[in-house]
């Protein structure tokens, strides 16, 4: 029967530990002792050394970018990537079909009407540019490119926001390369032999 006092006295004594600290703290209020409402207030950047001057050093995060025009849809890139965060579905064009050469004078053979890259997804491990035959993906941002403004998050209200597409196939090309050819139907009067 003792257990059973000493328990509720325990718990007691407990929560009103507890309730005390909250109450402490819900009357002392400190500037910064709350939570701030992002994205309206944020955190000050502390100072950071790295190594380089800040005006000198590009600290933007990198991220992928692909230049459709020299992209022949070989699928390497997806094929390396080891979170699967790219998706490229290809069609092959009919044989005699132009469709363009890419900046290393090479013929685009298959259209590419979805390249998406999910950068929730990426880890930045940078596989993905090295088996690309003509150089089209590549990540930008980091310290050997130009200088940009700087933008230290890639923030969206969805994950949509940060699904890259980089496809520029119309509709209208699909169509024409997906859809069979039909005969010339006779004209009315002609008899079809």
């Amino acid at each position: 029967m003792s257990k059973y006092f000493y328990d509720i006295w325990s718990s007691i004594s407990s929560s009103m530990i507890g309730m005390g600290i909250t109450l402490k703290h819900m009357f002392l209020i400190r500037k910064g002792n709350v939570t701030l409402q992002y994205p309206e207030e944020k955190w000050p950047r502390p100072d950071r050394n790295i190594g380089f001057e800040h005006e000198d050093y590009n600290v933007i995060r990198s991220r992928l970018h692909v230049d459709m025009d020299d992209c022949i849809g070989c699928l390497k890139c997806a094929r390396a990537c080891p979170v699967d965060c790219i998706k490229i579905d290809i069609i092959k064009v009919p044989k005699g079909s132009d469709i363009g050469t890419t900046s290393n004078d090479t013929k685009k053979r298959l259209l590419v009407p979805r390249f998406d890259i999910d950068m929730t997804e990426c880890m930045y491990c940078n596989l993905c540019v090295y088996p690309c035959p003509e150089e089209c993906i590549f990540m930008t941002g980091g310290p050997n490119s130009p200088k940009h403004p700087i933008d230290y998050e890639f923030s969206e209200y969805n994950r949509e926001g940060l699904i890259y597409k980089f496809a520029t196939v119309t509709e209208e090309e699909v169509q024409k390369y997906t859809e069979p050819e039909l005969p010339e139907q006779p004209s009315e009067g002609e008899s079809a032999d």
